[in-house]
């Protein structure tokens, strides 16, 4: 049977889907969570391999051909070879990504590869071990390192995901983009966004403007890659190996294009990253119910997606850093790239 494809109520078509694997996250990132983390979602509210296979089939069917793995970290699910080789079976799935921290991926890079995953994100939120330790409330940032260079020569395309707050320095941010001169990879900086519940801070805020400047200050961008839907300002670098991409989800908001929805690890569909609306998938997969159902629930996700966030109509202006109020989203279980 065929279906028109996902449209939600602005004509803007969604083809990429953001799936939660868990909760779970053996981090505790200050910008993320705070150090006694979040209560935890019990097991058998969680999605399993089977209703994330199903769902991901079916909404392939309205054009959904890019899926994101995230959590908390998707890595701590144990069937995670399982579910990315299930998923890679499924005809209409021409992307699939996972973003990590990178702790326990070195030893899954060839099993990963083996099973079809096609792109990796790894969260470097630093390259001063001391830092990533103070940001991130964990001693693995050798174990990140090396999990770095392992999916390189693994072959696979990896972006560094670095949420930027206060207090990164522009030695950092020249360290960062010279890794992705000397190496084929992309890093990606960040704003830090209000989507952390008792972890966020406006006084960590920091305007991607300002990292912006310091790159082209100190480096020569050739022209910005095609962005299309993409979340990212993508830029190669003269002489270089690798891109540097600048997210301004706040300051410079792009939701006039946005193509995304997210799946919470407990079978939510949320529209939008900065808005409680949802509408619950699990018991519908639970229940195997019709496709059709399945279906118009989903579309009903699309429907509620809103136009755009608060920061479209309430831009950062610089030297009005007192006007740019923000407020912590209720959508905490969804971060990454």
């Amino acid at each position: 049977m065929s279906y028109d494809q996902l449209v939600d109520s602005f004509g803007r078509r969604i083809n990429y889907l953001r799936v939660s694997l868990t909760d779970l996250c053996n981090f505790r990132c200050l910008y993320c969570l705070p150090p006694e983390g979040l209560p935890v979602l019990p097991q058998c509210q969680l999605l399993t391999q089977t209703e994330i296979v199903r769902l991901i089939t079916i909404i392939g069917r309205i054009g959904v051909n890019q899926i994101r793995l995230t959590g908390g970290e998707p890595l701590l699910r144990q069937d995670i070879v399982e579910i990315v080789r299930g998923l890679k079976k499924i005809e209409t799935v021409k992307d699939l990504s996972i973003t990590t921290n990178g702790s326990r991926l070195k030893s899954k890079v060839g099993s990963l590869k083996e099973a079809g995953l096609d792109r990796i994100n790894i969260s470097l939120d630093s390259l001063s071990p001391e830092r990533f330790r103070e940001i991130t409330r964990s001693d693995s940032y050798q174990q990140v390192m090396e999990a770095t260079f392992a999916a390189l020569q693994a072959g696979f395309p990896v972006k560094l995901n670095m949420v930027a707050i206060k207090g990164l320095t522009a030695e950092e941010i020249i360290r960062f983009v010279k890794l992705a001169r000397d190496y084929p990879l992309e890093v990606r900086f960040l704003e830090f966004m209000p989507l952390c519940g008792q972890a966020w801070g406006q006084d960590l805020f920091l305007p991607i403007a300002y990292i912006r400047s310091i790159v082209k200050e100190h480096f020569e961008l050739e022209q910005e890659m095609p962005r299309g839907d993409r979340v990212a300002e993508t830029f190669y670098i003269r002489d270089g190996k690798g891109k540097v991409g600048f997210i301004a989800s706040l300051t410079e908001s792009f939701c006039d294009r946005c193509s995304r929805m997210r799946l919470s690890s407990d079978g939510k569909l949320f529209p939008c990253l900065f808005s409680d609306a949802q509408v619950s998938v699990r018991e519908l997969l639970r229940e195997n119910a019709p496709e059709e159902a399945i279906i118009e629930a989903i579309r009903k996700a699309a429907r509620i997606k809103p136009r755009g966030n608060w920061f479209q109509d309430h831009p950062y202006r610089e030297g009005h850093e007192d006007e740019f109020e923000l407020k912590p989203s209720p959508m905490i279980h969804n971060l990454g790239g």
